[in-house]
């Protein structure tokens, strides 16, 4: 009776080890199924929001363009690292622990074996108690028979089940190291490039200078608020300045026309009196004049040659200065992208 009381805590105690674990496992592997979906919805909710970032961008001017599409092809990328940590997720961590439900049903029937060639041992007991009392000596040895192949087969299964209980347990410490290792492991790597992502994001973002913005958008206000006056005032009431400034003169009397007339023929007598005395004092002062023209036009070209030169280069310097900074505003996923070009 010592041995059957040893062996029914022996299987109370096996029965508890299967019981938790199909309790901890089932639950932890339902809760990891669900973490699972949540992230794959936070993947979908994310895909949506680097649709609607773009469609923003478009519509903005160039400094917050860059910068939303930038960030926008970032979290893109930070997607496809989430869906491949949604699959690690499912085949490392779920199916894992989806599979000791099985174990579990597999070990429930080596426990209800036990249990059952226990429960004949003792039967077989009994009955040979019950003899033992009557004293028929015939019967006492048939049942003596019994109880011995009874107990014997009791004691293989219960070795054998202590062997079975026994892989069970180190196979589900072992699960158990590997599942949440493996789970961990992928956390950190999708966490680890997201970070790495989003350092190169928030340096794209800190870059935007809004100031260049205000002022386009200032512009475009200033201009509309111009045209707005324009095309409210008529055209009947327009009058210029140099239309003001410059009135149409009075027409002159006729005694004031012959005048001017007269005066204008005297002064053109004069001028060619003069012209005809002096002769080559004016070409030898036309030839000087010529001259100083020449020299003050070729040095005027050489100026000009200069500042050319000098523009050129300053835009050269700022073509190298846009493109290294165009460069720099790349996103992430641009930049990676390239890379994976060139190592092509």
């Amino acid at each position: 009776m010592n041995n059957l009381l040893s062996r029914d805590v022996q299987v109370k105690s096996m029965e508890q080890t299967v019981k938790h674990a199909e309790r901890y496992m089932g639950e932890i592997c339902s809760l990891l199924a669900s973490y699972t979906r949540k992230t794959a919805k936070l993947r979908d909710k994310a895909d949506l929001l680097v649709a609607q970032l773009f469609d923003f961008s478009s519509r903005e001017d160039p400094e917050l363009q860059i910068g939303l599409k930038n960030m926008a092809e970032d979290l893109a990328m930070v997607q496809d690292y989430r869906q491949a940590q949604v699959e690690r997720l499912e085949t490392r961590v779920v199916a894992p622990l989806k599979a000791y439900g099985d174990i579990v049903k597999n070990k429930r029937a080596d426990l209800k074996k036990f249990s059952t060639d226990v429960n004949r041992e003792l039967k077989e007991l009994q009955k040979l108690e019950k003899i033992r009392l009557r004293n028929p000596a015939d019967r006492q040895s048939i049942a003596e028979v019994n109880a011995q192949k009874a107990s014997n087969n009791a004691q293989c299964s219960i070795k054998q089940l202590e062997e079975t209980i026994k892989d069970f347990q180190r196979q589900k410490l072992e699960d158990i190291k590997r599942i949440f290792t493996d789970f961990i492991t992928v956390e950190m790597l999708f966490h680890a490039k997201a970070l790495e992502i989003y350092a190169h994001t928030y340096h794209n973002l800190e870059a935007i200078n809004i100031q260049k913005d205000l002022e386009l958008f200032n512009g475009r206000i200033k201009m509309a608020d111009s045209l707005a006056g324009l095309l409210d005032t008529p055209l009947t009431s327009y009058s210029s300045p140099l239309m003001s400034r410059y009135a149409s003169p009075p027409l002159a009397s006729p005694k004031i026309q012959r005048l001017r007339s007269m005066l204008a023929s005297t002064t053109g007598q004069i001028h060619r009196q003069q012209h005809s005395q002096y002769p080559d004092t004016v070409r030898r002062s036309r030839s000087t004049l010529q001259r100083q023209r020449g020299m003050e036009e070729e040095e005027e070209v050489e100026e000009e040659e200069e500042e050319e030169e000098e523009e050129e280069g300053e835009e050269e310097i700022s073509e190298s200065e846009t493109e290294g900074q165009h460069t720099s505003r790349q996103s992430y996923a641009a930049q990676y992208t390239q890379m994976r070009r060139w190592q092509k």
